[in-house]
This record gives C-alpha cells, structure tokens and sequence, in this order.
C-alpha cells in the first residue's frame, strides 16, 4: 500500500510515518526537509505546489497532518490559518481529482469544531460551534471533503481529533508544564484545574488512523478520534508535573484564552464500532511522554 503524509516532520506527521513504514510504501511531504529523504517531497512554504507531487506518483492513501493547530494564533494570523487549515485542502484535493481520482484522502479536522458543546460525552451528530477562527476554519476543510465527494466522487474522511499528545510534542499544556517548570519554582497555568478534556496517546492515534484505513468511512465521513475519557486539567497536569519535578507545586490563575473550551470529551462509539479500543490510560502516556522529556533534554 502507497501512503502519502503530508506534514510529515510534524508532531503526529512524523509518528504516523514511523508507524506505517515498517509494512508500507510510506511517501513524505512536507515544507521542511526529511531526515529520510527518500521518497520525501520538499514544498514551497509559501506556494506549495501540490499538484506537483501527484503527477509524479500515485498514492492510494493521502493523510493530511499539515495545517497549523494554535488557536491563539488563529485570532491574530486569521488569514493565514485560514490559508493553511481550510485552503490547502481544497489545493490537496484539486490536486487529487486531477491527477490520482482514487486516493483516499484522511483530513485532519479538530474537536474545535464543536466548541463548547450542550451535552457530554459529545458524538459526530452535535452541533457545530466553533469558538475560535481555528474552529471554523476546520469545519470549512469539512466541507470541502463533502463537496469534492458529492460533485466528483473523491473519497475522503474527516477526523475530529481532541487532544492529542506524547513524544515529539513541543507545544499546548503538556510542553507547557515542562517549560514552566524548569524556569520558576510552580508550575502556573491559566483556567481553574476543573476544565476537561479528552487526551489520546499518539500511539492509540496511529492505530485509530490505521483502523480507519480498513474501514468504509470514506464517503466524507467525519470520526471523533480520542480515547473517550474526560480527564481534569488539573488531574493532568499534576500527574505529568510529579512524573518531571516530584512534589512542585500547580497553581491555577483563573483567567481564560479566548476560543478555548471548558469541557471535552469526546463519544467514540462510531470508532469503537469500527474496531479501534485506546489502550495507553492517561498516567501511562504521560510517563511515556515524561521520559522523551528526561532522556532529550537531561532535566
């Protein structure tokens, strides 16, 4: 099996490709250079030309990792995470129709989408109502997909990722802790500890994906992918805090990002149904992730 990944030297871009390639023919594609170059497609950051890539190999599987995932950022560069999570989509899949009709495609959306929602745990069926210019532009790419389904028969499936993490993540609350905590004596984080939200290890990401690729969820589906449990902000973060610097202290500030939600977590029959079960609990994956931290960075 041919798979393409698209933002490959990112945080779950680069995961994915180590998990697929021990059984596949797994191609890159990213705007920065490969550590394997081999099979590994160079963009241009700012006109990435997509089409170049298809006319050049068929792929019968395309996972788009690429975008940008701050929603901060998203507020202050609208436009260009709009150019990056909504746009280059619709590039991707122009570049598909043309030249490789029948490549699956696997879209990054966001939990984002759902914003705050009514009732938990939440399923694919909620309300959309995003909180963020991130959050929308995450659904537009939904849209997308549906459009280039229904009009020209692309295939493709959207997953609705929550709050995924471990090694290799340099950023959000987790990376966050860690740089707090060796720069002042606690480890300060903004809301009140009582937020939620649905954490899922990369590892139980990887095999999510390779469970979807074995489905028949490529009419435009969209799929919530996490491990299904609501944790603690404040839970998380003091089990991550003890596993790097023993007993330092987790303060909370009280004051909220905009577009950040309160409460998460996600309904994951629709997975579950298709054969996927997490099978890394929240304190394991957080010692996985505290050792990358010890062994790369000698804390």
């Amino acid at each position: 099996m041919n798979i393409l990944i698209i933002g490959s030297e990112g945080f779950i871009g680069s995961h994915l490709y180590s998990f697929f390639k021990t059984k596949h023919t797994v191609y890159t594609c990213d705007i920065n250079a490969s550590a394997n170059p081999e099979n590994h497609f160079l963009l241009n950051a700012a006109h990435p030309d997509f089409n170049s890539v298809f006319e050049q190999q068929q792929f019968q599987y395309c996972i788009n990792a690429s975008g940008s995932g701050n929603v901060g950022y998203s507020f202050v560069q609208t436009e260009n995470d709009f150019t990056l999570n909504t746009a280059n989509v619709f590039h991707l899949l122009t570049a598909i129709k043309t030249f490789n009709s029948t490549c699956k495609f696997i879209n990054f959306s966001s939990a984002a989408v759902y914003g705050n929602p009514l009732s938990l745990p939440v399923s694919e069926t909620a309300a959309v109502q995003p909180l963020s210019p991130y959050g929308y532009h995450k659904y537009y790419s939904e849209l997308i997909c549906k459009e280039f389904y229904h009009l020209f028969g692309i295939q493709s499936c959207n997953l609705r990722v929550f709050s995924a993490y471990g090694p290799g993540l340099q950023k959000q609350l987790f990376w966050d802790i860690y740089q707090k905590g060796i720069q002042t004596p606690t480890v300060e984080l903004l809301g009140n500890g009582s937020e939620t939200r649905d954490f899922i290890f990369i590892d139980d990401l990887c095999l999510a994906i390779k469970t979807i690729i074995n489905s028949d969820c490529f009419h435009a589906d969209v799929i919530n992918v996490a491990s299904g449990i609501e944790v603690k902000i404040s839970t998380a973060a003091t089990l991550l805090t003890q596993h790097l610097f023993g007993n330092k202290q987790v303060v909370f500030t009280n004051q909220t990002n905009q577009g950040n939600p309160i409460n998460w977590q996600a309904d994951i029959t629709k997975l579950n149904s298709l054969g996927f079960t997490p099978k890394t609990s929240i304190d394991q994956g957080l010692t996985h992730y505290a050792n990358w931290i010890k062994n790369k960075f000698a804390i």
